[in-house]
């Protein structure tokens, strides 16, 4: 059919870097919490054309540098929800023995540029929603348990 898939895909997509900051102090003079926002779509775009050329039974490795849950559990439950079914999330703990993980997490907050905290999409000042989204925040708690997207 000329379609292209692959059996292992990387998506290690651009993000805030806020991962780095211990090792990249030069970083904290530019960083604030606000950058996720710009960056979450694309993110969102890039792991989606990853499932999209995954091959039936294939794994793909979504990641970024970054704490930010609106990069990572966010993005993670975006996906889960967009292809319910066709994918999930795998304990890959036998294949690398001795990598420290923790769980994912169940339910997050947003931090604005000013550091003003956003636990809902109704709290976020209109002037503001536009930037940040409603899929940026946790999905219902009855959701998220059915992803179970705090598994590895």
């Amino acid at each position: 059919n000329g379609n292209i898939s692959f059996d292992r895909i990387l998506c290690d997509v651009p993000c805030s870097g806020d991962g780095t900051l211990r090792k990249n102090p030069d970083l904290w003079k530019k960083w604030n919490p606000g950058h996720a926002f710009s960056l979450q779509s694309i993110q969102l775009r890039i792991a989606t054309r990853g499932i999209q050329l995954l091959a039936p039974g294939g794994l793909m490795v979504y990641s970024t540098c970054s704490m930010n849950p609106i990069e990572n559990e966010s993005v993670v439950a975006q996906l889960l929800q967009a292809f319910q079914g066709q994918i999930s999330l795998v304990d890959i703990s036998d294949k690398l023995p001795g990598l420290k993980t923790i769980p994912g997490l169940k339910k997050w907050c947003i931090i604005g540029k000013n550091q003003e905290i956003y636990n809902s999409f109704e709290e976020v000042p209109k002037n503001m929603q536009s930037l940040a989204r409603p899929n940026m925040f946790a999905p219902s708690s009855d959701v998220i348990e059915q992803l179970n997207i705090e598994r590895w």
